[in-house]
């Protein structure tokens, strides 16, 4: 018997929609983590959880360092992924990878469908337009 898994995100594309376009691989594999339950790692703890909490936390702000690169063309081509289109921050950071932009330190990225780095994307894109990132219409 499969157990049921809840899936947490504060992603609005990923929670509205489950179909192909705006998903990235990434989003595609935690979907099908969910259905088998294969690769999804179970955290037993507060410890674990604030552990990796701050694992994450620390690599969001390194990513940050890396986009603040973003030419305002860039940052015209994530709105129109992110706002436009409907992408999650997984396929927003796996369309921009893909353009190999100057400038972006691409080993620090990986994988090319970050989570973290999509949303450090989208932060820094929206700030081109006096925007919020994790408010409409970014989120």
């Amino acid at each position: 018997m499969v157990e049921e898994y809840e899936f947490i995100t504060d992603d609005k594309s990923l929670r509205e929609k489950r179909e192909k376009d705006g998903l990235g691989q990434g989003d595609r594999a935690i979907f099908q983590s969910m259905q088998t339950g294969d690769g999804l790692i179970e955290i037993k703890s507060v410890e674990q959880f604030k552990a990796l909490a701050q694992a994450a936390s620390d690599r969001f702000d390194g990513l940050r360092e890396i986009v603040k690169v973003m030419t305002h063309d860039q940052a015209l081509f994530i709105r129109m992924l992110r706002v436009d289109k409907g992408y999650t921050w997984r396929a927003v950071a796996e369309a921009c990878y893909v353009q190999n932009w100057e400038g972006y330190d691409r080993e620090q990225w990986a994988p090319p469908s970050n989570q973290l780095m999509g949303m450090a994307l989208c932060e820094k894109a929206a700030e081109f337009f006096g925007e919020d990132y994790e408010q409409p219409p970014w989120n």
